[in-house]
Formats: C-alpha cells, structure tokens, sequence
C-alpha cells in the first residue's frame, strides 16, 4: 500500500492528520489492550460486525465474528501466557471518507513461565486492517493477523 498524499485545503488537510492520529492510536490501543489483559477493551476496537482473522503460517485460519464473545476468543488464546508483550509499528494508512484502511508490523511475544522470561514464543508479521468511523470514533471492521515467522518456543495450542 504506498503512502497517500494529503488532501491541499486546510480544513481538509486538518480532518486528514486527525483521521490517521486517531486510527494510529486504535491500533496502538489493541496491543495495549492485549497486553494489559484488557480483553473487553479489546473487543471495543472493534464494530459490533468486526471480524478477526489470524492466518499462520501452519495450522488453519482461525476467524471470530462481532464483537460479541470477542473478549472472551481472545482471552481463551492469549490468557493462557503469564504475559505478553505487543508491539504495533509502521503503520501505512490510506482514508476514504469514513472508512480506512491500513498495514501495520507486529510483533507479539508471549512469556510461557513468569518465573523464567527465557521461556518465551514470538511471532511476527502483519496487521491488516480494514476501519470505519462510528459515533465512538474509528473502530476495527476486520483485522486479518499475516504472521510470516515464530521464533523461541512453540507457542502454546
């Protein structure tokens, strides 16, 4: 997705920088709301139709539907670890009107001992989202995990 160029009017040119800052803290906030264990935070990114999909590079697709059990899907994949750890970088963003899309690297480790953080396994890849603006600001209509590589342990099943 190559970069945009900025609208030339003022206003609209404003309404732009807004519109990115405010969809790069979303995407900010749904690695915080993981690690944080925040997991109905998590599924408030997220429209009430939003759609989750990890692709890994073994095993099948894993997909959830609405936010609706969201919290719940996560907290069952993710709670399993004594902690984790989410970064979310190079966000390449592209608006149109009140819908978005946008290309994000990730990085996720998670701690499998808390008495032994040497124990750990890492995955890494892309987030690609699909957004929408609501009432409640800019939500997740569908975020699709493309991991492209694991490293320390296996994760957990």
């Amino acid at each position: 997705m190559p970069p945009t160029n900025p609208p030339t009017g003022s206003a609209s040119r404003l309404q732009w920088l807004v519109d990115r800052a405010a969809i790069s803290d979303l995407l900010i906030d749904v690695a915080r709301a993981l690690d944080d264990r925040d997991w109905q935070g998590y599924a408030a990114d997220f429209t009430e139709d939003g759609v989750l999909t990890v692709s890994p590079l073994i095993a099948q697709t894993i997909t959830h539907r609405g936010r609706e059990g969201m919290a719940e899907f996560v907290a069952g994949n993710l709670g399993r670890y004594a902690g984790t750890h989410h970064l979310s970088t190079n966000h390449e963003i592209t608006l149109d009107g009140d819908t978005a899309e946008a290309r994000s690297c990730f990085f996720a480790a998670h701690l499998i001992d808390a008495n032994d953080p040497r124990r750990h396994a890492d995955g890494a890849g892309w987030h690609h989202w699909k957004l929408r603006r609501t009432p409640a600001g800019w939500r997740c209509s569908h975020l699709t995990l493309e991991i492209r590589y694991f490293s320390g342990e296996v994760l957990l099943s």
